[in-house]
């Protein structure tokens, strides 16, 4: 499931180097960076990852878009 912050980036989790998961914005203009947040460190499980984004976004009232 994807998100929408409040500036209008996408919030997705996705494999950063090697094996690991994060927490990743797309801004309007295309560029993809990491969201840096003891709430969403790099792991090595996607279900965990994606639940730790899903808490996150509850938290932050992010907008659901996928």
């Amino acid at each position: 499931m994807n998100y929408l912050d409040k500036k209008g980036n996408e919030i997705f989790v996705s494999t950063g180097l090697g094996s690991q998961y994060g927490t990743f914005r797309k801004s309007k203009n295309g560029g993809l960076h990491r969201v840096k947040s003891p709430a969403m460190p790099m792991i090595s499980s996607k279900d965990e990852a994606q639940k730790n984004l899903d808490l996150w976004a509850e938290k932050n009232s992010l907008e659901l878009i996928g």
